[in-house]
This record gives C-alpha cells, structure tokens and sequence, in this order.
C-alpha cells in the first residue's frame, strides 16, 4: 500500500471519529451511564453533572482524534522515508493506546473490555505499519 493512501485512509477514519465525537459526545456513553441509571428522567443531578463531565472528556478525546487525523492527511504527500516514519510512529502510537484501554480492565476500572476501539486501533495499526515497513 502507498504511504499517502494509508495516510488519506488512517486521517479520514481519526478524523471522522473526532467530528462525531464532537457532534454526539453523550450517545458515545449511552451504554454506560445506561447501566448506571443516568439517562432517564429522573437521573439525580450528582448522575447529571457525571454525564455532561463525561461527554467533556469525549469532547476532548475527539479533538485528539480530529488533530492526529489532520496531522496524517496534511502530511500524505511526505517524501516515501518520512511517510514511513510517521506511520510506524503512529502505529506504535495506536498499539499504546490499545494498552492502555486493557489497562483500564486490569486495574478494575471497567468490567468489561471495550471492543469497538480495539477493532478501530487494530486496524488502523495494521495499515500503518504495512504501509510504513512495505
């Protein structure tokens, strides 16, 4: 795979990921706090307040996303060695972040592990590292 295709790939995936976490920060958590009672009507204000710093903290995450999503697409056109640096580091950076998601299930803050950022980062790791050691 050519570096600037798996750069356009792994940035149009970030940021898409940044702008609806950005757009629906709350729905992002609707299973959780679902659990937890939060989202009806009568969730108290203590529950309230734990949502919206939650949906804050999404926010955040997503405006990480959004700025490694454009770093990836504003650099597609690095020169061949460049573009492999970045997408191993990024890579490296992906696996990271996967290890710190078990993190939260081995040190007992969930319960269960949450898959679909797995499978995201999995993926997106598998595309730059073939693209970056290819």
């Amino acid at each position: 795979m050519e570096e600037s295709l798996a750069l356009l790939i792994v940035g149009g995936v970030l940021s898409f990921m940044g702008i609806v976490m950005n757009a629906i920060p709350v729905k992002f958590d609707d299973d959780i706090l679902g659990t937890l009672g939060a989202l009806g009507s009568d969730a108290s204000e203590k529950e309230k307040t734990l949502r919206n710093f939650i949906a804050q903290l999404r926010i955040v995450i997503g405006g990480l996303a959004l700025t490694l999503g454009f770093i990836a697409i504003y650099n597609r056109d690095l020169p061949t060695a460049d573009a492999e640096n970045l997408l191993i580091s990024m890579g490296v950076g992906f696996i990271l972040t996967m290890g710190i998601i078990v993190s939260g299930l081995l040190r007992g803050f969930v319960d269960r592990l949450i898959v679909p950022p797995m499978v995201i980062f999995s993926v997106l790791s598998a595309i730059c590292f073939y693209a970056g050691l290819m």
